[in-house]
């Protein structure tokens, strides 16, 4: 019978612990930018969905309507907010793809998480 080289297993757990935080701390430098109201107001969040910019027509303020700025504002975050998910969700699936031997758009990121930090003696990362 095969004899199992568990540090060798425990090894590799810690190379993809580290494969994978490096993985989300380079997609929380991605960004993501959103433009509505025929770009009227355009809103850009990076990969932490922290909203890091806004940009409003001079146009749109000299009309004075408050209400469809607001929503012309909710509209853009939301939008690019849905736009970094894409990109976050896009890179996760490539890393379970390359790092994980081909788990791909099946991989869910909460349960790797899990996994690995069972792995390595605790709970969640």
């Amino acid at each position: 019978m095969a004899q199992i080289d568990l540090n060798a297993i425990l090894q590799q757990a810690q190379n993809l612990q580290k494969s994978f935080e490096e993985s989300k701390e380079k997609l929380k430098q991605e960004t993501a930018t959103a433009s509505v109201g025929g770009n009227m107001v355009t809103a850009t969040v990076d990969g932490e969905k922290k909203l890091k910019e806004i940009k409003i027509a001079p146009e749109l303020l000299s009309e004075g309507d408050v209400e469809a700025l607001q929503d012309l504002i909710v509209s853009a975050v939301n939008s690019a907010n849905e736009e970094i998910e894409k990109k976050i969700n896009s890179g996760m699936a490539a890393f379970a793809g390359n790092a994980l031997g081909g788990l791909g758009q099946n991989f869910n990121l909460n349960d790797a998480a899990d996994m690995i930090g069972k792995l390595m003696g605790g709970g969640k990362k």
